[in-house]
């Protein structure tokens, strides 16, 4: 009877180490760094900061309503002023841990451009979750039609 727990309980564990396994994408990155940021010559074109033909107001708009729709994450503060500063948090399911996002919208010659920025509050390194966040977020704005971002003033 107790082999039997033994080999339930290992291979639960077995299950979690996989699935754990298979969510970094880059070892070197993602066991010693627990932060991630968007950075224009980024290889990934998900984690480049996003352009866009936009009053400051309604990129502020769409960023809220964007983040709103994201399941696991909440709406924080919203700083205003030259730029705007959106913060937002998201939390495991699993285990509950916090990373806090930043999304900073700045004016351009152009529009806007809005960065992201997501740090673990715990732990040395994120095993990825981080970029995870920024591509989750990034992902939803690029797929919006150009219309969606002209607001009526």
């Amino acid at each position: 009877m107790i082999w039997i727990a033994l080999g339930v309980v290992g291979g639960i564990l077995l299950i979690f180490v996989v699935a754990t396994v298979m969510t970094v994408d880059d070892w070197s990155r993602d066991l010693s760094t627990n932060v991630a940021e968007t950075k224009q010559k980024a290889t990934d074109p998900l984690l480049r900061p996003i352009d866009r033909q936009a009053t400051l107001d309604c990129a502020k708009q769409v960023v809220e309503r964007k983040i709103g729709e994201i399941p696991r994450w909440t709406l924080g503060s919203i700083d205003g002023g030259e730029e705007v500063v959106i913060h937002a948090t998201r939390k495991t399911p699993l285990w509950g841990f916090i990373d806090d996002i930043r999304v900073t919208i700045t004016p351009a010659e152009w529009g806007v451009s809005i960065a992201v920025y997501s740090k673990s509050r715990v732990g040395k390194g994120d095993l990825g979750q981080n970029p995870r966040n920024i591509k989750e977020l990034t992902s939803r704005l690029q797929e919006i039609d150009e219309q969606a971002w002209i607001c009526e003033e």
